[in-house]
């Protein structure tokens, strides 16, 4: 996948810019690019995506200041990830040969260029909506995956017939290792989380949003049924870490509309400050959602106090479970 990704850049770069690029498989990250232009040669240290998420770019970063000159390869960025790119002012190639690129004296800059389409990973059942529902469950509960199938699917509140389909994606990518019939070894969680949260971005969290309401009270007086209700997001963030004043707000329910605006004062409003979603896990046991879900919902967000909002939650409540 990445030779194939890189074979196309390398031909639209050449097609936009004339540039005529040399990619080597070594160095500290997946390569080095070379090419010459206007006399003077180049050399860039490459990392290539098949493509980008928001919560990916604090680690695209530190590669650009650890490995100058530094290029990011990517078979697609979309248009605000390319934005926060370039506003940090780290190089990236698309493989339709749009670039952005400055470096001593050198800048280039093409954004004309169709996306390519990517490819959806086919048949494998543990990124589908209800694969994400297992995976949220077993990234919080590692031994889970010991336990008969049966109990994992009451658990994680999908039908049983799912379970061994999971396993079976989980073990195709490598995230899942069987020692023999009934015992695995978990590989990469730290991975397998970063992809559950860009998967669920696009997969399962769509499907959940009911509604936005207004709130008509401070939120910190609200007193949700915590078996059915709960905070997600930046208020979370702040009930678990006391570091971030929330300004946009978050709610997983099991409730209906006439519940919200009964119970908690909630009214419907399109323009309103609080989004609901459905929360599509079997049992909540607080004012917050779980500290994954609320992590991976700051990392969606971006922003700077959000991510360092996100460590401290990922340090705190996430990284010895994983």
């Amino acid at each position: 996948m990445e030779q194939e990704i890189i074979h196309k850049a390398l031909e639209a770069l050449k097609q936009t810019t004339g540039i005529q690029a040399i990619f080597k498989e070594k160095g500290p990250l997946d390569g080095i690019l070379e090419f010459g232009f206007n006399g003077a040669n180049y050399v860039f240290t490459v990392e290539i995506k098949q493509e980008l998420r928001t919560h990916q770019i604090q680690q695209i970063e530190k590669y650009f200041h650890s490995n100058e000159p530094f290029l990011l390869i990517a078979n697609r960025l979309f248009p605000k990830i390319k934005e926060e790119l370039r506003q940090r002012e780290i190089p990236y190639l698309e493989a339709n040969g749009n670039i952005f690129l400055k470096n001593d004296g050198l800048f280039l800059f093409v954004d004309t260029q169709k996306p390519l389409d990517i490819e959806k990973n086919k048949g494998n059942r543990a990124f589908t909506k209800t694969g994400l529902k297992v995976l949220f469950y077993l990234l919080q509960h590692k031994e889970a995956i010991h336990l008969p199938q049966r109990e994992l699917a009451d658990l994680t509140h999908v039908a049983l017939g799912n379970i061994p389909q999971v396993i079976d994606g989980l073990k195709e990518t490598g995230y899942l290792i069987p020692l023999n019939n009934k015992t695995y070894v978990w590989e990469n969680r730290k991975e397998l989380l970063d992809r559950w949260i860009a998967e669920y971005a696009t997969v399962l969290r769509p499907k959940l949003l009911k509604e936005k309401y207004a709130l008509k009270e401070n939120w910190e007086t609200i007193v949700f049924d915590k078996n059915k209700t709960a905070w997600g997001g930046e208020p979370a963030a702040d009930l678990l870490t006391n570091h971030l004043r929330p300004e946009k707000f978050l709610i997983y329910t099991k409730e209906n509309r006439m519940d919200l605006i009964k119970n908690y004062k909630l009214m419907p409003d399109k323009n309103g400050e609080v989004e609901v979603l459905e929360m599509f896990w079997k049992i909540n046991e607080g004012k917050t959602v779980p500290p994954l879900l609320v992590y991976a919902d700051l990392m969606l967000e971006g922003g700077k106090r959000n991510k360092e909002t996100a460590e401290k939650i990922y340090h705190e409540y996430i990284q010895t479970n994983l």
